[in-house]
């Protein structure tokens, strides 16, 4: 079910800045540019369905999992995994129902395994998110200044 929840104006602003201070500039750049795509894919066809962020590289896997960047998505109101929503305790086992131990036990365990962009948010909306966490300022010491190419998105 999709949630219609909208971010604030500037949602993850502070934390963007604080995550690029700390290295993190590449999957911001990763982040904001799948929103910007994601913005202009909705423009371009008229659909508006969800959108996994799907980390092809080291450096934005280890971000991903990484527990402040996964805070800025919630705050730019993206959603996690079915796998990492608040689930509700899992009923008791009788004696009679033992073949429901391990993972399969789980309806939710096998649904998603990326965080996505939900449907909800409108391409202006992605854009001003987008906006939100692009860098405005000197790079910290020993990043470059401009990257090679930009970070692309696996639905390119």
């Amino acid at each position: 079910m999709e949630e219609h929840w909208v971010p604030e104006e500037g949602a993850g602003q502070g934390l963007a800045h604080h995550l690029h201070q700390e290295g993190l500039a590449g999957p911001l750049r990763w982040l904001e540019n799948c929103l910007r795509r994601t913005a202009g894919d909705r423009e371009e066809d008229g659909v508006s369905h969800p959108v996994p962020l799907v980390p092809l590289s080291e450096e934005n896997e280890d971000a991903m999992e990484d527990r402040r960047f996964r805070t800025l998505l919630r705050q730019l109101g993206l959603r996690p995994p079915a796998n990492e929503q608040v689930r509700s305790p899992s009923p008791s086992l009788s004696p009679f129902s033992r073949s429901r131990r391990g993972p399969a036990a789980s309806p939710l365990s096998a649904q998603e395994s990326f965080w996505r962009i939900p449907a909800a948010l409108t391409p202006q909306q992605l854009r001003r998110l987008a906006a939100s966490i692009a860098h405005h300022g000197p790079d910290p010491p020993g990043s470059s200044q401009v990257p090679p190419e930009p970070p692309r998105c696996p639905q390119d």
